[in-house]
């Protein structure tokens, strides 16, 4: 009955839950704080602090895991990508669009790491892909980048409601759907966390200590 429960209710209260706090979040930043939900709003900052957790867990991730480091490099990459460019109102205040210049550095630098080590990518890849934070990275990815650009799109909107159009409404739903996306991804990353967390488990303690030398051997002699 337990297990029942973990494997059919729990996931929907989690999921609920996401939902719950995208909406309070929204609430507080436009009938509370009434900031428009400008670059310094709640939403905004939540969404940054939730990106960059999910950076960290996958930097440690590949610092901790050497068979499948190429693969998370990459994922780390990305978001470390995606966090940089959602600090460009602080970038541009060195020069408008100056986010690019550091998100193509850290690309470069990921993505050439990964192809200098490419001999386990497609393994490990094949290996995440079964695992529930690949499946919730997935979904989060899917409603941040795919479904909050077109049903948040203004376009849409001034359609839909002609002269009563207000842009406040367009940014809330996209800002909101953003969120949810973000929450997804976030908990994806805390699964990855919580997958590592049980890797490590089950090895020797031998291998490693092992493994940890080996590591800064590395970077040593890097």
């Amino acid at each position: 009955m337990v297990q029942l429960f973990k494997s059919l209710v729990l996931p929907f209260i989690l999921i609920a839950l996401l939902a719950v706090i995208v909406v309070l979040c929204i609430k507080i930043d436009v009938l509370v704080l009434k900031n428009g939900l400008t670059e310094q709003s709640l939403t905004e900052h939540f969404q940054q602090l939730l990106l960059l957790c999910s950076f960290m867990i996958f930097a440690w991730s590949a610092k901790t895991i050497e068979t499948s480091r190429s693969l998370f490099v990459l994922v780390a990459g990305f978001f470390a990508c995606m966090y940089l460019r959602e600090m460009d109102y602080y970038f541009d205040i060195i020069a408008h669009g100056f986010w690019l210049y550091p998100t193509l550095f850290v690309a470069a630098l990921s993505i050439g790491y990964s192809l200098k080590n490419r001999a386990t990518l497609t393994d490990s890849t094949l290996l995440f892909k079964d695992t529930k934070a690949y499946t919730n990275l997935l979904v989060g990815l899917v409603i941040l980048l795919i479904l909050s650009r077109l049903f948040g799109s203004s376009s849409l909107w001034k359609e839909i409601m002609g002269d009563n159009y207000q842009h406040l409404y367009k940014t809330v739903i996209q800002e909101g759907l953003e969120l949810f996306g973000y929450l997804f991804i976030f908990v994806g990353s805390v699964f990855q966390y919580i997958d590592v967390k049980k890797q490590l488990k089950d090895l020797p303690r031998s291998l490693l200590i092992n493994d940890s030398q080996a590591v800064m051997a590395e970077g040593l002699s890097g």
